[in-house]
C-alpha cells in the first residue's frame, strides 16, 4: 500500500511541475525575453540638414512623421555633390541609392554625410531611392559645393 501511495504522490508532483506558468510580460508574446531586448532607438529630433549646406541645394526631403519608408525621385545631378542624411526613432539601416551606388546609414546614430562623385563627367538625371526602417523619421539633403 505504501508503494501505491508513493507512486500517486510522485505522479502528482510531476504533473504539478508540468503546468505552464503565465508570462508576466502580458498577452502579446512578441516581446523578447527579459534581458535580451535590443537597443532602443534614439528619440532625438531630426537635424536640420539645410543648415549644413554651403552651396546650391539640389534636393531636400524630410519625413518627420515616420510615414514613408520607401521614397523615390529623379534629379538632374552633376559630378560632385554632397549627400547628408539623418534617421531617428528606429533601429536599422537607412539605404540611399543614387543610380547604381548604394549608401547605407545607421539610423539613430549621429547625422551622416558623404561626399560622392559620379561618372560620367556631365550632368544627368539620376534616380534617387531611399529605404528607411518602418516608423523611422528621416531626412535627406543633396547639395553642390561651391567651386573652389
Amino acid at each position: 500500500m505504501r508503494k501505491y501511495v508513493a507512486a500517486i504522490g510522485v505522479v502528482s508532483l510531476l504533473a504539478g511541475c508540468a503546468v505552464s506558468i503565465p508570462s508576466q510580460q502580458g498577452q502579446g508574446g512578441d516581446s523578447p525575453p527579459r534581458g535580451l531586448v535590443g537597443p532602443s532607438p534614439v528619440t532625438r529630433a531630426l537635424v536640420d540638414l539645410s543648415k549644413r549646406a554651403k552651396g546650391k541645394v539640389l534636393l531636400h526631403h524630410v519625413d518627420d512623421e515616420g510615414q514613408t519608408y520607401r521614397w523615390t525621385t529623379r534629379l538632374k545631378m552633376g559630378t560632385s555633390f554632397r549627400l547628408d542624411v539623418d534617421c531617428v526613432e528606429a533601429s536599422g539601416t537607412m539605404i540611399v541609392r543614387i543610380g547604381k551606388s548604394q549608401l547605407p546609414h545607421q539610423c539613430s546614430a549621429r547625422p551622416g554625410g558623404v561626399r560622392f562623385s559620379t561618372i560620367p563627367d556631365k550632368a544627368a538625371v539620376r534616380s534617387i531611392q531611399v529605404e528607411a526602417p518602418k516608423g523611422a523619421k528621416w531626412a535627406i539633403l543633396i547639395w553642390k559645393p561651391p567651386q573652389s
